[in-house]
């Protein structure tokens, strides 16, 4: 299994910091249709 030897610059590499996730779109009241979308 020298593959885990070939790869070790994985684990140097920082990993890039999570993109900003936006808040969790909120389910559309169901009274109204979802039309508009």
């Amino acid at each position: 299994m020298s593959f885990h030897k070939i790869v070790p610059v994985k684990k140097h590499h920082k990993p890039a910091p999570a993109p900003k996730k936006p808040a969790p779109k909120k389910p559309a009241p169901r009274r109204r249709p979802v039309d508009n979308g």
